[in-house]
């Protein structure tokens, strides 16, 4: 299966039938999402959408992605989803811990993270809504991916994915900023029991290698975060290291990879 990064915590999946599904899309202000994947046919292609949480980067492009697109599925926390209409979005099935959405033969499990999940308005007011969640999908031909969203460790991460969901890829925050460390994020990787892991939550080392370097600048000056490229790395070295049995694979924004199940 084919999965492509589109921004810090934004992926693209495209499934076994021909369904691609988003998970997270910042879109709108991302200075880091590739231009080529930006155009009104390239948003009408996505099927569905599975929200995390609410943080700006992780839900700025929904309402520029319905705009674009009417047939697209929202799927979402409970009480987010339930708030989704009035902010004009349509198409919204709500879930929770424990339940399983199956929206055209993929599934989506929603497991628990631990993390807040506050909106911010233009006027710098927040708005605590629902919970911050995880999921694990399974495609259509098996392949389950677990994405954890912004988290901290969790006894979910063995107990609720490892040990029951049993994930073949792991998608994880390591850069150690309001989520795990690395070694906490390598650490979370093994007790999945997954053969793959991807780490994400970085951001671009150089301006240069933005999607919009003078979008990213004007980032830069709020949220200094360069660094974070460092935590990935000793993400990375921690699995060889530590953890030889899974195979590491970092995944730059806009490139892709390819896993094919074992």
């Amino acid at each position: 299966m084919k999965i492509q990064r589109l921004s810090a915590s934004t992926f693209k999946f495209y499934s076994p039938s021909g369904k691609i599904v988003v998970v997270d899309p910042w879109l709108t202000n991302d200075p880091l999402w590739p231009l080529s994947e930006r155009s009104p046919d390239k948003l009408k292609e996505i099927d569905v959408i599975a929200i995390t949480h609410a943080h700006l980067d992780h839900v700025a492009g929904i309402n520029e992605i319905a705009q674009h697109n009417k047939k697209v599925v929202f799927i979402a926390q409970f009480e987010y989803a339930l708030s989704l209409p009035r902010r004009g979005i349509t198409n919204v099935i709500p879930t929770a811990f424990g339940a399983t959405v199956d929206f055209q033969g993929i599934k989506f499990s929603m497991v628990p993270a631990s993390h807040t999940n506050s909106e911010m308005f233009s006027d710098g007011t927040t708005e605590i809504i629902g919970t911050a969640a995880g999921y694990v999908i399974e495609f259509e031909n098996g392949l389950k991916v677990y994405i954890s969203g912004d988290t901290g460790l969790t006894a979910d991460m063995k107990f609720v994915v490892g040990d029951y969901h049993k994930p073949h890829i792991s998608i994880l925050p390591a850069i150690g900023f309001l989520m795990m460390e690395p070694e906490q994020a390598a650490y979370a990787a093994n007790i999945t029991g997954c053969s793959y892991v991807i780490p994400c939550h970085d951001f671009p080392r150089n301006v240069s290698d933005a999607a919009d370097p003078e979008g990213y600048s004007e980032f830069l000056k709020q949220f200094p975060v360069q660094d974070t490229f460092k935590k990935v790395e000793r993400f990375m070295e921690i699995i060889k290291k530590e953890y030889p049995h899974i195979k590491g694979i970092y995944v730059p924004i806009g490139g892709t990879t390819e896993i094919e199940m074992i």
